[in-house]
Order: structure tokens, then C-alpha cells, then sequence
């Protein structure tokens, strides 16, 4: 079987995150949707993958196992990026109909080989007759949140096996049968760990220091660390090789992000490469508890019906000490968020300080290769040209 993960006109609906990634990037639980599909397939299965033309450089690199863009798309079966596919759904799909969820095609079938060039076309085609179907397709960022709770309960069964680790005589659990620690995990004195409501996963050489809360459901990537004293208070994904610390809920954290110190984190989506500083806290719920409105670029606010909403941030992004973040806050990529009163709701990608000024765009890639050679990687040149691409045209 050719799989075929595509993009569609609605990728820009889930930013800031699709900045610089596909929507088969998301986050939302234990997996990416794209980790998501690649386990559904068998051996002999093949995946491409269709993503916007100034992405294809930079998702070749980071899935070198798979075709991007090519000129003459297989015959097969087409999957919406934006949709977690599990098997229950997968199952669902009969080759020979199209799929929709709310009106978005989430799955079609080609029986004959595509043009790059005539892709677009023929999603637009498809969608004239489809099939409604149970799904669960991610609109905007916001939707990975509030989904969270019952994938995390789900990707459980994945790691069923996880029973070992190296845990303190002096560690409190409550319902321990839904507590699943890799081999390699290190869980330290004084940590509690509430699986009550939801399982913890703990994966891969992660280290649950002194006396942190953990409440789930949970997942913490591999080589993660949770800091002292932290409070996890539940529905929870925290990507590989990140810390966190202070008080945290209702949140999705890519890899190679940190949250080390004090400070509120509700309800809020994180890209890579982010650094919360110190105290930084941000607002889930308006005074009045009237829903949250959002600025998805200058020009497009939307009413996400949702009375919860934190701040949503786009890779490389950082926060200064104390900033304060208002509800349905979206900061770009790339941007040096500071000041002492609240930042505005809409902070545009390379900003410097509350949006006023841009960034120094030399200075910013020393920062990225000085951070990514501090985890033996480094900035590609594809990633560098996307960059720079993406800094003209904000000036």
C-alpha cells in the first residue's frame, strides 16, 4: 500500500506551530500524527509526503526515509496531516470513497499516479462527494489540547510494558497500575505520582526529581527532566529532551524546549527550541469567563469558543523574566519576548521586547547554533534558508 500524508489549505490554521512544520508535526498526546501513521504501516507499505513548496527542503531533511513533493505522486491512499489516524479510523476507510470530518477532506484514494502540479486540484475535486466520518481532525492548535485527555488514555497501551525504573523508597503513588516508568527512568524522593485521573508515562532516561507532583494523565519524553518541586497537574505532553518546572497544566511541549523555573503554564501549545524564562506566566481565563478570541496573523481573529486558552508559540521563541502572558496570546517564531506588563495578543515572528522592534536576524542564528550545539546538533542549511526566506518577508 502508498501512503500519501498531505497538507492542505487549512495547514495555516494551525499556527504559530506550522511556521516551519507540516501539520503531520502536531503534537498531541504521546505522538506526532506522523509517528501515528508510520506505526500503522506494514513492512512493505510505502509513505510520501505532500507538504507546501517553502517546507519541502526542510521536511526532506527531517524524514530522509521518505519521499516530499514528488514530481508524480503514487496511486494510493491520501491522508489529511492535520488528523490523527489510529487504527479504529484507519479501519474505517473503504479505498474506493472519500472521506470528509466537518466538511475537511481527511482521506481520499488515486488510482492512478498525480502530477505534483495537479495535486491541489484533485483535493478540491474530492471533496465534492465524500463520506462523513468520526474523526478526530485538528482545525486549529488549540483542538491537540482539548483532545489530550482522552489520547493520552488511549497511548497508554503503547507503553504497557513500562514497569521498571529506578524509583525512591520514599516516591507516593496513587492507582500505581496506571503508572507506566521506561527502565532507564529515574524517579527521586519525594515525588508523587496521581494516576487517578489519567496514566503517567514516563519514557526513556527521564529524571522526576525532588518532590515533583505528577498528576495524569501524563506523558514525559525521552531524556526529559522535571524539575524539583514542579507541579504537573494533568493532561500533559512534553516532547524529548526538555525541562520543566513550576506549575503546569493542559499542555503540549515539543523537544528541546524549556520551562525550568517558577511560573504558570495553562492551556497552551509550545514549539521547539522555546525558552520560558523565569516567573513567566501566562492567563487561561478571562475575568468575565466569556470565550477566548485569538489572532492567527494580523489580519484573522477567530472566536475559538473555548473559555480555556493560554498562549500558543512558535519554535525558537523565548520569554524574559516575569513576562506576562494574556489569554489567546500567539507568539511567532523566533521572537525575544520582554517587558513588565502584559504583551500584546498577537506578537509577529523575529519580534524583539512586546513587537515593536525586530530582532537582529545575524545575532538570532548565533543564539540557534549556540542552543542546538549545546545538544551535539546544529542548523542546517535548509533550516537556515527558510529562515532567512521568512525574515525578508517580514521587512
Amino acid at each position: 500500500m502508498n501512503y500519501i500524508l498531505f497538507e492542505d489549505y487549512q495547514k495555516d490554521n494551525l499556527a504559530p506551530f506550522t511556521i516551519n512544520h507540516a501539520s503531520f508535526e502536531v503534537r498531541c498526546g504521546a505522538f506526532t500524527n506522523i509517528e501515528r501513521v508510520k506505526w500503522l504501516m506494514n513492512e512493505d507499505d510505502k509513505l510520501s509526503l505532500i507538504v507546501q513548496p517553502e517546507l519541502c527542503a526542510i521536511i526532506r531533511e527531517r524524514y530522509p526515509e521518505y519521499v516530499v513533493n514528488p514530481d508524480i505522486i503514487p496511486k494510493g491512499l491520501y491522508l489529511n496531516g492535520a488528523t490523527l489516524w489510529d487504527r479504529e479510523t484507519l479501519d474505517k476507510i473503504n479505498p474506493h470513497q472519500n472521506y470528509s470530518r466537518d466538511g475537511i477532506l481527511i482521506a481520499m484514494s488515486l488510482e492512478d499516479e498525480t502530477p505534483l502540479s495537479e495535486f491541489t486540484n484533485r483535493v478540491k475535486s474530492a471533496i465534492q462527494v465524500t463520506l462523513d466520518i468520526s474523526a478526530r481532525h485538528f482545525s486549529y492548535l488549540w483542538d491537540t489540547i482539548f483532545a489530550q485527555h482522552d489520547v493520552l488514555l488511549q497511548d497508554a497501551d503503547a507503553f504497557i510494558s513500562n514497569r521498571g525504573g529506578i524509583i525512591h523508597q520514599s516516591v507516593i503513588y496513587d492507582t500505581v497500575d496506571n503508572v507506566f516508568i521506561h527502565d532507564t527512568a529515574k524517579i527521586s524522593a519525594g515525588v508523587i505520582l496521581d494516576a487517578s485521573k489519567g496514566p503517567i508515562i514516563i519514557d526513556e532516561n527521564v529524571v522526576v526529581d525532588i518532590g515533583a507532583l505528577v498528576q495524569g494523565p501524563v506523558y514525559i519524553g525521552k531524556n526529559s527532566k522535571i524539575n524539583p518541586g514542579a507541579k504537573l497537574r494533568g493532561n500533559i505532553a512534553i516532547g524529548t529532551t526538555c525541562k520543566v518546572g513550576g506549575e503546569v497544566e493542559d499542555v503540549i511541549i515539543h523537544a528541546y524546549s524549556n520551562k525550568q523555573h517558577d511560573g504558570f503554564l495553562g492551556h497552551s501549545y509550545i514549539g521547539e527550541w522555546v525558552n520560558i524564562g523565569a516567573n513567566t506566566n501566562n492567563s487561561d481565563l478571562k475575568n468575565n469567563y466569556s470565550t477566548i478570541r485569538i489572532n492567527l496573523s494580523k489580519d484573522l481573529e477567530i472566536n475559538t469558543m473555548q473559555q480555556f486558552l493560554g498562549v500558543l508559540i512558535g519554535d525558537y521563541s523565548k520569554s524574559g523574566i516575569s513576562t506576562m502572558f494574556n489569554s489567546g496570546t500567539v507568539v511567532g517564531l523566533g521572537a525575544n519576548v520582554f517587558g513588565s506588563d502584559f504583551q500584546p495578543k498577537y506578537i509577529e515572528s523575529f519580534s524583539w521586547g512586546g513587537g515593536e522592534n525586530q530582532t537582529d536576524f545575524d545575532k538570532f542564528i548565533e543564539t540557534c547554533e549556540r542552543v542546538k550545539s549545546r545538544r551535539n546538533m546544529e542548523l542546517t542549511s535548509a533550516e537556515r534558508k527558510f529562515l532567512k526566506n521568512l525574515y525578508s518577508q517580514l521587512n
